[in-house]
Formats: structure tokens, C-alpha cells, sequence
């Protein structure tokens, strides 16, 4: 069942039991400094350990965790996740394999990227890519809005919608294909009430769970960014440096999400007037992968998504990503994925149903 906007507002403002154990935390630390760690040693260990708390000062050392894409949407089968970032939690510096959009809601948050301090205030959009050290302090009732993205998802369904030259595309290709560490992009829309109120929609869908629900996520983050891009192209904060081979490859890869069903080295090549030898080096220089590499990645993923969201039989889904045979898709896909596509496609229902 949908929360209207009226309800939803009322759910991302109220504190969840796990922010007011962390609030009650910073005010005796803040307020009681002599008897804090009296104070943290009366804590129930065994319920800190239960719900994942965080808790530095019961901790013997530092602590730099790694999201892994695979443990963060093990018992999830779509691209997208939403969540509000727990306030009052303590700042903890931590990196992850997937994309992190955080949207300010409310208030003033805090934020260091990379060793780089930011203050971001109420309608910034900062979009953190994967393997980017980072940590996020709100300590009052300011309000940040967190999109987790597969990272597949934008080498496949959303990369392609994004135009050549367009602030978006750029930087997802810099980020995605030349995994230079420290990037951000920072949308600094201020109160543009059409951008949050998609960010609303976004997480109203999230948490409804209706029929079809994964496909209107996809679809709505695409113009989510379509709108940051219209209305918010100029107000753009980022340590990107563009290089000038990087609006060519953006196109290539454009083209490649476009055309993966058919797409040959030599077909492509000439689409761009390269020679076939020059063509495939370049491919290698800007991405780090091959030509084959590229367009298995594409075939498969969109694979994947067919048999998370459709009845299409397997050799129609091979049919329809671009493999000849139906027995050279499962071998490549058993290989990649560890399991046949059938093996998939009963995991991906069986969580579902949960």
C-alpha cells in the first residue's frame, strides 16, 4: 500500500528506534562527558551486536568498513534501494561498491569525501560513485535521502539514456571506465520543490512494493536525473577534470548500450570511421576492458533483468539479449553468475515472495 505525501512526510521525519539509541548516545557523551564511558560500558552488548549498532567508544580500534554490492542486495532482485540516513549516528568513514545518491531533505548535513569536508544544505544532490572514501554527519533533525544504485545498472539501463555531452554522462564515464578515486558530483538545486518531490515519489514507490515496482524505480530515476540535467546543469560542484577523448567514448558506449543485440568490432568501428585495430585499442584505453568484454556485460545484465521481471522463456530472453544459441548464453552465463539462468530466475522469486 502507497503512503500519500502527507504520510510520508510524517514516516521520514519520526526517529526510528535505532536513532534514538544513537541520540541518546551523543547527548550523554555531549551533555555528560565525566560519566560517558560509565555510561557506554552499561550498554547491552548483546543488542548493540543484534542490531549492528555502532558504538566507537566500545570499539579497540578504528573501524573502515567495505559495503560489498553483493551482501548490501543479496535479498534484493532490483537495481534500487532507498533509505534515510540514520541521524545522530556516529561519522565513520567507509567506501562501497555501488553508487550512493544522497539527497538533503531537510536541513544541513555534513559530509567528508575523500579528506575533502562539504556542508550540504537542503535540495543538494550528491552523487558518490563506487571505491570513494567517505562519511556522512547529521547530528539534529536534518533530514538526508539515500538511493543505493547497483553499478550495473548504470553500465546498462540508465547509461544509456544520458546524451553525449551532458555533465551526467561525463562523469559516469569517468568514474565507471577510468576509476579515477575521489570523484563526486554535487547538484546544488536549492529549494526546487520538483526536485524533491521526485525524490519523494521515488521512496513512496520504494516503500509500496506494488506490482511492477522495480520497473517504475528504473524508469523514475532516469527522469529524476533528466530533471537535476534540465533544471540544474550550471549548479554543478565537482573535482571532474573532462578530458577531451571523453565525449567520444560516452558516445561509443551510447551506442554500444543501444545496439548490443548486433553490434560487431568491425560494424562498430566503421560506425565511428575508425579502422577495426584502432578502434578496438581505443576501446581498451578508455574503459580497461575489450570490445567482447564490453558487450557480454551489456548482453548479460540485460539478461538478468529479463528474467527478474518477465516470463519470457530462456531461449527467448537469449534471443532477445543476442545470443545465437541458446546453449553458448547458458554457458557464458552459468560462468559469470555462478548458476543458469533458470537457477536465477527461482532465486530472484524466491526473494520476491519474502
Amino acid at each position: 500500500m502507497k503512503l500519500t505525501r502527507s504520510e510520508f512526510q510524517n514516516y521520514i521525519h519520526s526517529y526510528e528506534q535505532d536513532e534514538i539509541f544513537y541520540r541518546d548516545l551523543y547527548f550523554a557523551e555531549k551533555e555528560h562527558p565525566e560519566t560517558f564511558r560509565e555510561y557506554c560500558q552499561n550498554l547491552d552488548r548483546e543488542m548493540i551486536a543484534q542490531r549492528k549498532l555502532y558504538v566507537p567508544a566500545l570499539r579497540k580500534e578504528g573501524w573502515l568498513p567495505y559495503l560489498n554490492e553483493g551482501t548490501l542486495f543479496q535479498d534484493f532482485t532490483g537495481d534500487i534501494m532507498l533509505s534515510k540516513h540514520y541521524r545522530y549516528t556516529p561519522a565513520f568513514a567507509h567506501e562501497h561498491e555501488f553508487f550512493e545518491i544522497m539527497c538533503i531533505y531537510d536541513g544541513t548535513v555534513k559530509t567528508t569525501i575523500q579528506g575533502i569536508p562539504h556542508t550540504l544544505q537542503q535540495g543538494d544532490v550528491c552523487i558518490i560513485p563506487p571505491h570513494t572514501r567517505h562519511s556522512v554527519s547529521i547530528f539534529d533533525d536534518s533530514i538526508a535521502i539515500n538511493i543505493l544504485v547497483r553499478t550495473s545498472a548504470f553500465q546498462s539501463t540508465f547509461f544509456q539514456t544520458l546524451t553525449a555531452d551532458s555533465a551526467l554522462s561525463q562523469f559516469f564515464t569517468h568514474v565507471l571506465y577510468h576509476k579515477t578515486e575521489g570523484n563526486f558530483l554535487i547538484f546544488h538545486t536549492g529549494n526546487d520543490k520538483i526536485v524533491m518531490k521526485s525524490v519523494e515519489k521515488l521512496f513512496i514507490e520504494y516503500l509500496g512494493h506494488e506490482k511492477y515496482s522495480y520497473t517504475f524505480l528504473n524508469s523514475m530515476l532516469i527522469l529524476f536525473w533528466a530533471k537535476l540535467l534540465r533544471y540544474h546543469e550550471n549548479d554543478i560542484e565537482s573535482i571532474l577534470t573532462k578530458e577531451t577523448t571523453g565525449s567520444s567514448m560516452t558516445e561509443i558506449l551510447n551506442y554500444l548500450n543501444q545496439n548490443f543485440q548486433i553490434a560487431s568490432l568491425s560494424d562498430t568501428a566503421a560506425h565511428f570511421g575508425y579502422s577495426s585495430s584502432h578502434f578496438s585499442k581505443l576501446i581498451k584505453e578508455g574503459t580497461g576492458r575489450t570490445f567482447l568484454q564490453i558487450i557480454r556485460d551489456i548482453k548479460l545484465n540485460q539478461a538478468c533483468r529479463a528474467l527478474r521481471e518477465t516470463t519470457l522463456s530462456i531461449p527467448s530472453i537469449c534471443k532477445l539479449v543476442g545470443y545465437e544459441t541458446t546453449e553458448h548464453f547458458m554457458r557464458t552465463f552459468k560462468k559469470a553468475y555462478g548458476m543458469t539462468p533458470g537457477e536465477y530466475r527461482k532465486t530472484s522469486s524466491s526473494l520476491l515472495e519474502k
